[in-house]
C-alpha cells in the first residue's frame, strides 16, 4: 500500500534524484564537512594563550622586576622582548611583532613606598579588540595580586591578619558567576553560530532548486505523475527527503562535528530536536516557495543567496540587534534566522525550558506561514507549468 502511495513515490524519488546530483551531494554532504572541519582547527585552542607582549622597565626596582615575574607566569602572555630608552614604544607592534607593551613608570617603586598613586600603561594593538580585551583583564589580574601583596607586606609588622585588613581596603567584593560559556572558549562561542548559519544556507540554497530544476531539466512531467496530479503530494514528497537529508546534515553537525571538537550542549537534546525540526521546516518550505514563484534556477540562487548570506551578521551573535541602526534591525528582523539563533542559545547553552523560546517559535511559525503563502504564489504564478493536463500527466 504504501509504495502506491503518491507522497511515498515521490518522496522514494526525490531521495534518489538528490543522492545522483553532485551539486545537492556537494551541499549536504562535502562542503559542510570541510568547512565545518576547517572552521573547527581555526579555533581548536578554544581560548587565547601565551599573547607576545613587550615590556618598558624605566625604573628597573626590584618591585618592577616582580611584576615583570607576575606577568610572566600569566599563562594569557608571553613576555617576548624587553625594551630599552632607544626603543619606540609605538614602532615595536610593527618591529617586534607584539600585541602589547607595559610601561612601568619611572620612580615606581619609590611612589609605592610614598603612597604616591602611580600607573601601568597598557599600550594595546586594538586593530583586533580580542587582544586589547584579554590585555586589559590579565594586567588588571597582576595588578591586583601584587596590589594585595604589597598590602599584606606594610601590615604584617604590625601583627595585622592581611585577611582581615583587606576587607577594610577593599570592602566591596565581585563574585562572577558566568553562565554559558564559563570556559570563554571560542570553539563553544563561534563554532555552533557558524555551523547553523550554514545549516540554514545550504538547505534553502538546496530546496530553492526543487521545482525550477525540475522545470530545467524536462523531469517535471514524470514528478507530476508520480504524485497522480496532486500539488500537495508533490510538495509532501519533496518536503520529506529534504527533510532527511537536513537531519543528516544536523546529525553530521550534532552528532560528530561538536564531540570532536568537544562542544558541550547544556540543554535538553529533545528540546533542541524540535526547535531544529522547525527551523529546517521553515527553511524548507520558504525555499520551495522561492522555488515555485521563480522559475530560472539561477536567479532563485541569486536570491536565496542575498536573502541567506548576511544571516550571520545581522542575527545578533556578533553584535547587538538592539545597538544597530534601525534599518539593519529591521532586516535582522525578517531573516528566519536570527529568532532561531536566540532561541538556540537559550537552550544550548542556557538551559532553558520550552516556555522561554516561546516567541521565538510564533516567530518562525510566522515565517513558517509566509512560506506556505510564498508556495501558494508560486502556484498561481506558474500555474500553466504546474497544473498540467490529466492527459498528459499520464504520459
Amino acid at each position: 500500500m504504501l509504495k502506491n502511495w503518491p507522497v511515498y513515490r515521490v518522496f522514494k524519488r526525490e531521495m534518489l534524484r538528490l543522492a545522483r546530483l553532485k551539486s545537492a551531494r556537494n551541499l549536504f554532504i562535502i562542503i559542510p564537512l570541510v568547512v565545518f572541519l576547517l572552521l573547527g582547527s581555526i579555533y581548536y585552542k578554544g581560548a587565547l594563550r601565551e599573547v607576545p607582549v613587550a615590556v618598558y622597565d624605566n625604573d628597573n626596582s626590584t618591585l618592577s622586576r616582580t611584576y615583570i615575574r607576575f606577568l610572566e607566569s600569566s599563562p594569557n602572555l608571553k613576555v617576548t622582548h624587553y625594551l630599552s630608552s632607544s626603543d619606540a614604544i609605538e614602532n615595536a607592534f610593527v618591529e617586534k611583532d607584539v600585541q602589547g607593551v607595559f610601561y612601568i613608570p619611572k620612580d615606581f617603586h619609590k611612589n609605592i613606598l610614598k603612597n604616591v598613586p602611580t600607573q601601568i600603561r597598557i599600550y594595546t594593538n586594538s586593530t583586533n579588540i580580542v587582544f586589547g580585551n584579554l590585555l586589559y583583564k590579565t594586567a588588571l589580574q597582576v595588578t591586583q595580586t601584587l596590589s594585595g601583596a604589597i598590602v599584606a607586606k606594610r601590615i604584617a609588622p604590625l601583627g595585622i591578619n592581611p585577611n582581615k585588613i583587606l576587607g577594610t581596603v577593599l570592602p566591596i567584593n565581585i563574585n562572577t558567576r558566568v553562565l554559558g560559556n564559563p570556559q570563554y572558549n571560542y570553539v563553544y562561542y563561534l563554532l555552533p553560530g557558524l555551523t547553523t548559519v550554514l545549516l540554514q544556507m545550504i538547505i534553502f540554497l538546496a530546496a530553492a532548486r526543487a521545482f525550477n530544476l525540475e522545470w530545467k531539466n524536462n523531469t517535471y512531467q514524470e514528478l507530476f505523475s508520480l504524485a497522480r496530479g496532486s500539488i500537495p503530494s508533490m510538495i509532501l514528497g519533496k518536503y520529506f527527503a529534504f527533510m532527511v537529508y537536513s537531519l543528516g546534515l544536523s546529525g553530521l553537525t550534532f552528532a560528530i562535528i561538536f564531540p570532536i571538537f568537544g562542544i558541550p550542549i547544556y540543554g535538553n537534546i529533545g528540546s533542541l530536536f524540535l526547535l531544529l525540526l522547525l527551523f529546517i521546516t521553515v527553511s524548507i518550505i520558504m525555499g520551495f516557495g522561492l522555488s515555485l514563484m521563480v522559475k530560472d534556477e539561477i536567479i532563485a540562487l541569486d536570491a536565496a543567496i542575498f536573502y541567506n548570506s548576511p544571516a550571520f551578521v545581522f542575527s545578533g551573535f556578533t553584535f547587538p540587534i538592539w545597538a544597530m541602526p534601525w534599518p539593519n534591525t529591521v532586516y535582522a528582523e525578517i531573516i528566519p534566522y536570527t529568532h532561531f539563533l536566540t532561541a538556540f542559545l537559550k537552550l544550548y547553552q542556557l538551559d532553558t525550558s520550552l516556555n522561554f523560546i516561546l516567541p521565538e517559535v510564533l516567530k518562525l511559525l510566522l515565517f513558517l506561514f509566509c512560506g506556505i503563502l510564498m508556495i501558494a504564489i508560486g502556484l498561481l504564478i506558474n500555474r500553466k507549468s504546474i497544473f498540467l493536463s490529466p492527459k498528459t500527466a499520464a504520459l
